[in-house]
């Protein structure tokens, strides 16, 4: 063997040894603790107890809890909790008291670190479990997308799945709008059910919609199911849809008179007294002007009920006057940051006050005088009022560990829909990207009869 040849063996010999000393120091720096108890306990709606048991924590100096909550957001932003190592039994309780829970159906992740004196680490494998209200039977039926839950009366279930396979049909078939993505909704048997599900919500509720679960609870007696419950149903899961359709990370709103007239024809064929509103605009010039209603709506019970028929007015003249798809570049448009009137100039060739005078002429109302400058109102993230009757709607906070969006409770009087009879009406727009939704009792003949 000549000696170039000899360097070269030796040269390989060396690189192999090398080799099998880089394996042997990195099996030595594995780190690949025995764990014995991976789990979360939950108690709903209050709290969830994370706990992870290790078979031996000596070597273990720092660990943290990762959890976040599956939902439709912009932003990943989990929570990440450093946990004191005391023992070998690791234990953290998320307490939603502090942030708001998320809805039933929820899915919840969380993964434990953990870091040895020497700084190795190790990720435990990601565990999942779904927040359930397990006060009671849930019996389930199902439609495209629609799965719908509830447990009181054998029949509400499919009446109201209908109305919701219905909601949907007309939104496609009158607005080209579809349901992009599966919707879940939660029916208790009564509103007092339903408000033990759910933090942060006024005595007086009787559902919540979040959006960024596509979730929606309603507390729906049996007795209410063909009327209110139907309608209710239509309303809540036509914003739920729209939101779907015109969702953006772009920070774009739609006004509340487009929102919730959307909603409002989505419940069908108007009822007596939307029909009597809009006639008393008519006769009587009391509509508000168009612009007034891009923020919040009035506060009052009869002024409330008149913006809800005359957003649904104005968006039914829309849709009859210049076809869905011109509906759909509005929503797409205002989505992507547009402000309304320039959206509205984009899509239409007209501001909100040129379409409020097209629209007053369409329905044989007075004109009303434009000052020459208006000054644009934008949708102020405050909630509006619904003329709802006793099952009504309010804000939810984000539920997740960060710090949550509120919204202060307004007392109202309470008014339970088993001793009630409730009427129609919907939700209203707030704090994004929560769907927020208020209500109060409809008022005019309806409730006097």
């Amino acid at each position: 063997m000549n000696k170039k040849h000899l360097t070269g063996t030796l040269f390989l010999a060396l690189l192999g040894w090398r080799a099998v000393t880089a394996v042997s120091l990195a099996r030595a720096q594995e780190f690949n603790p025995a764990i014995l108890v991976n789990e979360a306990v939950i108690d709903f709606p209050d709290e969830v107890t994370f706990t992870l048991e290790l078979d031996d924590s000596a070597a273990i100096t720092a660990v943290t809890l990762t959890y976040d909550v599956a939902q439709i957001s912009c932003l990943e932003a989990e929570a990440q909790v450093p946990i004191e190592v005391t023992g070998n039994i690791l234990s953290w309780t998320w307490v939603m008291s502090r942030s708001g829970n998320p809805p039933p159906g929820a899915e919840l992740w969380w993964e434990w670190t953990l870091t040895t004196a020497d700084g190795r680490t190790f990720t435990a494998p990601r565990q999942t479990v779904t927040l359930s209200d397990d006060r009671f039977d849930w019996q389930t039926v199902t439609a495209d997308n629609i799965r719908l839950h509830w447990y009181r009366g054998d029949e509400v279930g499919p009446l109201l799945l209908d109305a919701a396979v219905a909601g949907l049909a007309q939104l496609e078939a009158d607005m080209g709008i579809e349901l992009q993505s599966e919707v879940h909704l939660y029916i208790y048997g009564s509103s007092e059910d339903m408000r033990q599900a759910v933090l942060y919500i006024q005595d007086w509720a009787g559902g919540v919609a979040f959006s960024e679960y596509n979730t929606i609870l309603i507390g729906v007696p049996p007795s209410a199911a063909a009327d209110w419950g139907r309608t209710t149903v239509r309303h809540e899961l036509a914003h739920l849809v729209v939101g779907q359709f015109g969702r953006s990370c772009v920070g774009g709103h739609r006004p509340t008179w487009l929102n919730e007239g959307l909603a409002v024809y989505a419940q069908g064929a108007p009822d007596s007294g939307l029909l009597d509103d809009i006639a008393d605009g008519i006769g009587n010039n009391r509509f508000e002007p168009l612009r007034s209603l891009n923020g919040a709506f009035p506060a009052h019970d009869d002024a409330a009920g008149m913006a809800y028929s005359q957003s649904y007015s104005v968006v039914d003249f829309m849709l009859d006057a210049y076809g869905p798809e011109k509906m759909q570049t509005l929503l797409l448009t205002l989505a992507q940051g547009e402000g309304y009137d320039a959206a509205l100039e984009q899509v239409y060739g007209f501001n909100v006050d040129g379409l409020e005078l097209a629209w007053r002429a369409a329905i044989g109302a007075p004109p009303r005088p434009i000052p020459p400058t208006p000054t644009p109102l934008s949708a102020a993230r405050v909630p509006t009022i619904v003329p709802l009757g006793a099952p009504v709607s309010v804000p939810t906070p984000a539920a997740t560990a960060r710090a949550p969006t509120t919204t202060a409770a307004t007392p109202a009087p309470q008014a339970e829909p088993e001793t009630e009879r409730p009427s129609p009406g919907g939700c209203g727009l707030g704090l994004m990207p929560l769907l927020l939704v208020f209500g109060l009792s409809r008022r005019k003949k309806g409730n006097n009869e």
